[in-house]
């Protein structure tokens, strides 16, 4: 059993030697063709890091013939396969413009978007990517409004969406959080303008009605009759909208608060 594994073990290990060093042997040749051919089989053999160099060669040596075509296209699907979304963006993202007649250039725009989609952070982080990829993601769809990846691009669209309003609700929660109640109802008055229809929309207006109460309950004398009519509007309105939301035991106090604190405020004015 012993020496069976090490005559295994000394095939491999030539085996690997002698492609290696056939590998190395194309790397260096002139033999374009032989080249592209062996950059095909490592490609259909998930070999992706190992095509790149030989598809490189042929793509510099005739970018405009068919094999260039196929190279520089193939180059982008391997960094695709490997998760290097950023180069593979990079040959997507260029694929169009080299070769604008090819039947590659509708699946290259796509998968250029879905790169940018791959790069998007969660919504913590900074957004950037993510408006690049709905970006990219509107212009396929309006480049190929009658392509079957269509409905693909709708829903990733709305999910992307979805990030960049869960960003705003973070920054709109650490602003209510950290009590600095000015930028909360700021940031929350934007959100419910850029977004009418959502599903933090209640958790929003909550936290609209809530900073502007405090904001009214903390404010100077001269803005005080001004913010408590603002505050007691914000609180019409959400319980219009929402007479059922479990917020409203939290700000069921806040019109008799406000009522005394205009007649408070009335007073120290007399």
């Amino acid at each position: 059993m012993k020496l069976r594994l090490s005559i295994l073990f000394v095939l491999f290990a030539v085996l690997t030697f002698t492609s290696c060093d056939n590998y190395n042997r194309i790397i260096k040749s002139d033999d374009y063709n032989e080249k592209f051919e062996e950059a095909n089989r490592l490609y259909d053999d998930e070999k992706y890091e190992r095509c790149l160099s030989l598809y490189e060669q042929v793509y510099q040596r005739s970018p405009k013939s068919s094999q260039g075509e196929t190279s520089f296209f193939r180059m982008g699907m391997a960094c695709y396969k490997v998760e290097d979304w950023y180069l593979a963006s990079y040959y997507f993202a260029s694929f169009p413009s080299k070769f604008p007649y090819s039947r590659n250039v509708e699946e290259a725009m796509f998968l250029a978007a879905i790169c940018a989609v791959k790069n998007s952070p969660e919504p913590s982080l900074d957004q950037t990517e993510t408006e690049a990829a709905l970006n990219e993601l509107q212009t396929f769809v309006m480049r190929f409004p009658n392509s079957e990846r269509v409905d693909t691009c709708n829903q990733i669209m709305d999910g992307l969406r979805f990030k960049l309003q869960t960003k705003e609700v973070l920054n709109v929660r650490l602003y209510s959080k950290t009590f600095n109640y000015r930028a909360a109802v700021v940031c929350a008055t934007s959100f419910l303008e850029d977004y009418p229809v959502s599903t933090y929309r209640e958790e929003i207006m909550a936290i609209l009605l809530r900073n502007t109460y405090l904001l009214a309950v903390n404010s100077i004398e001269s803005k005080v009759e001004e913010r408590i009519e603002l505050t007691l509007d914000t609180y019409s309105r959400f319980l219009a909208e929402f007479p059922e939301s479990s917020y409203l035991r939290e700000f069921e106090s806040y019109p008799a608060k406000l009522e005394e604190l205009q007649e408070l405020n009335k007073t120290n004015n007399k």
